[in-house]
């Protein structure tokens, strides 16, 4: 029976590149999935558990043994050392508590593997509100009965709603110290935690860490990830058309499929929307965050104030 590594992929980490460009191409590892183009897992019961784990609530019973079950088929028949399943889920706005969550997958798979992938908080939540907070999606917030949210929304006023709600949502995800906090307290030592600029900053630590976790070389993961990058941002025209139909009350479903014609592809190759991120929110992070964001780095061996300069304190 082969070690299992859970990586709690936290949204726009990188977690599409390694789920398209590594994860299923390593030679000693059973990607279980999930794939980033069907966003399925390797058999239905895998799917089904872990989406019961993401978002079941309590009242109708625990959760955790369905995934445990499912689980421990698949290492009985793994070829390789270690089986690997990621997904954005575990650590995401949509999940129904984030420690809740946590608590599931130790009871399924105590002796799991954890591989946490993060970003800084400034550069995630641009990255998200470029693909979800315009559009005024995932906000978790009580409103009036009589409130009306617009279809489309300029940064700051997404941030006043995701700020509406400070303790789930959007802003709970991005509190990455209490996020890996609460794996550690249940996971121990076996948790590992990689920000996404040490890519950029340290090739080599990047790939010895991810390869460390997934037990495989650094080496490997250095030449599988090689050029690789996914989800683009949005283009000024894509977003000039969507607020069109926005104010035409047409659905703007189109922007997740804009490769699949010529018309799309011409206008993704516009400029990119939204180069920066407010400086207020910027600010507003920073004082949230910087704090956890040192303890973080502290615990796992990287410099929170070099990598994530705009979210640490000077």
């Amino acid at each position: 029976m082969g070690e299992v590594v859970l990586h709690i992929g936290l949204p726009k980490t990188g977690t599409t590149t390694l789920q398209r460009a590594v994860f299923p191409r390593l030679a000693s590892v059973v990607y279980a999935g999930k794939d980033a183009s069907s966003h399925r897992f390797v058999t239905p019961e895998l799917g089904a558990a872990m989406a019961a784990v993401v978002s079941s609530d309590t009242i109708l019973g625990e959760v955790a043994p369905r995934l445990g079950r499912a689980i421990a088929a698949l290492r009985e028949t793994a070829s390789a050392s270690t089986l690997l399943i990621s997904t954005e889920a575990l650590a995401h706005p949509c999940a129904r508590d984030i420690g809740l969550v946590a608590s599931r997958l130790a009871l399924a798979v105590p002796d799991a593997r954890i591989l946490i992938t993060l970003r800084a908080q400034d550069s995630l939540a641009l990255s998200w509100f470029r693909s979800h907070g315009r559009f005024a999606q995932y906000l978790f917030l009580h409103k009036g009965e009589s409130e009306r949210v617009p279809a489309l929304l300029e940064q700051h006023a997404w941030w006043r709603f995701v700020v509406r709600e400070s303790r789930a949502g959007l802003l709970a995800m991005l509190d990455f110290d209490v996020v890996c906090a609460a794996y550690e307290a249940k996971f121990a030592r076996r948790v590992t935690v990689l920000p996404l600029e040490l890519l950029s900053a340290d090739r080599v630590d990047y790939c010895a860490r991810l390869g460390s976790a997934l037990g495989v070389s650094g080496a490997e993961c250095s030449e599988l990830l090689g050029h690789a990058r996914e989800n683009h941002g949005l283009s000024r025209r894509e977003v000039s058309l969507a607020r069109l139909l926005a104010r035409l009350g047409i659905s703007m479903e189109f922007l997740e499929f804009r490769g699949r014609s010529a018309f799309r592809r011409f206008l993704a190759a516009g400029s990119p929307a939204d180069r920066a991120l407010n400086e207020e929110i910027v600010s507003e992070l920073c004082e949230r965050f910087a704090a956890g964001n040192a303890r973080l780095g502290a615990r796992h061996n990287f410099d929170a104030r070099k990598l994530w300069p705009n979210c640490s304190s000077p």
